[in-house]
C-alpha cells in the first residue's frame, strides 16, 4: 500500500513538472540585469569608493532621497564637476594636514548629490546634512560653477559642518561648551547675523542647539581664509559676544587637536589654498 502511494506521488509530480514547463507565464517581474557602468560611475570607484570607500550616490533613486521634499536630480555634468572639485578641495586637504587614517575613519559611506536645494515647512533651506556619520547629502549641485569661490566655499561650508557631526557622533565634543552660551533658541531662523555675533554664536542657525553651533564654528572657519575668520571673531559688537567666541574657538581646536591629533588652522590654510587653485585652474 505504501509503495502504492509513493508510485502515484512521483506521478502526479511528474505531470506537475510538465505542465509548469509549458506554461508560458511571460517575463519575470524580477530584473536579474544589472546597469552597465558608465565613464563617470568608473571615475567615481577610482577616485572615491576605491581609496576613500565613499560611494557617490548621483543617479535619481528614490529609495535614498527624501520622499516628502520636491527635489532634482543633479545633471551628469555637474555631478561630475562637483565630485572633480571635492576630492580637490575636500579629501585632498583633509589627507594632506590630517592624514589618510583620519580621513576614512570619518569620511561618510556615502555622498549623495541633489540639484535643487530641499525648501522645508518652516521656511527654511537644507543645504545639506548627515544621517548618523554614514551618509552626507548636498543640495543645490545644479548650481555648481568651478570659477565661483563663494558657491564652492558654500559646498565646502555644509561639507566641513556635516563632516564635524560625523567626529562629534564618533567621540563627543567636551560639555563644557555648551555652558558658554545660554541663549539656543528654537526660533533661530528669525534672528540676524549681528544679533547672533553679539550673544556669542557665529551664526544664527548656530544658535539653534550646542551641536549646531560646535559645527557652525568648524564649518565657517574652515570655509574662510584666516584673514576673513579673524573679522568674522570680531564681529560682536559687545566684549562678552567677542569672549564667548574665542572660548569655543579654543575649545573647537583643542578638540581636533587632543581627539584627533588635527591643526585646523593648517587645514584651513591647505582648504583655502586648493579652492584658489580650482578657481584660478592651477595646478599643485
Amino acid at each position: 500500500m505504501k509503495r502504492y502511494i509513493l508510485n502515484l506521488f512521483l506521478l502526479v509530480m511528474l505531470f506537475s513538472v510538465s505542465a509548469c514547463s509549458d506554461d508560458d507565464l511571460g517575463p519575470s517581474i524580477f530584473d536579474p540585469s544589472t546597469e552597465e557602468l558608465t565613464e563617470l560611475d568608473l571615475w567615481m570607484q577610482a577616485n572615491f569608493t576605491k581609496p576613500y570607500n565613499i560611494e557617490v550616490l548621483y543617479k535619481w533613486l528614490d529609495i535614498e532621497s527624501d520622499m516628502a521634499a520636491t527635489l532634482v536630480p543633479p545633471t551628469e555634468d555637474n555631478a561630475a564637476g562637483l565630485a572633480d572639485v571635492l576630492k580637490k578641495i575636500w579629501c585632498l586637504p583633509y589627507v594632506n594636514i590630517a592624514g589618510s587614517d583620519f580621513f576614512c575613519k570619518l569620511a561618510p559611506k556615502q555622498l549623495m548629490f541633489i540639484g535643487s536645494s530641499r525648501y522645508n515647512s518652516d521656511g527654511t533651506v537644507t543645504k545639506g546634512s548627515a544621517e548618523g556619520g554614514r551618509k552626507i547629502i548636498i543640495y543645490e549641485v545644479n548650481q555648481f560653477d568651478r570659477t565661483n569661490a563663494t558657491r564652492l566655499k558654500r559646498y565646502m561650508k555644509t561639507i566641513h559642518h556635516e563632516f564635524t557631526h560625523i567626529a562629534n557622533q564618533t567621540i563627543e565634543f567636551p560639555k563644557e561648551y555648551e555652558l558658554i552660551s545660554l541663549g539656543y533658541v528654537e526660533q533661530w531662523k528669525n534672528m540676524k547675523d549681528q544679533e547672533a555675533y553679539d550673544a556669542g554664536f557665529i551664526s544664527p542657525y548656530a544658535m539653534s542647539e550646542p551641536s549646531e553651533d560646535f559645527a557652525e564654528m568648524v564649518g565657517i572657519m574652515l570655509s574662510n581664509s584666516r584673514a576673513e575668520w579673524e573679522v568674522l571673531l570680531d564681529k560682536p559688537a559687545t566684549q562678552d559676544g567677542k569672549d564667548k567666541l574665542q572660548q569655543k574657538l579654543e575649545m573647537v581646536l583643542n578638540y581636533y587637536r587632543d581627539v584627533w591629533n588635527v591643526d585646523l588652522y593648517a587645514l584651513q590654510e591647505e582648504c583655502e589654498k586648493a579652492i584658489y587653485e580650482v578657481v584660478n585652474n592651477v595646478n599643485p
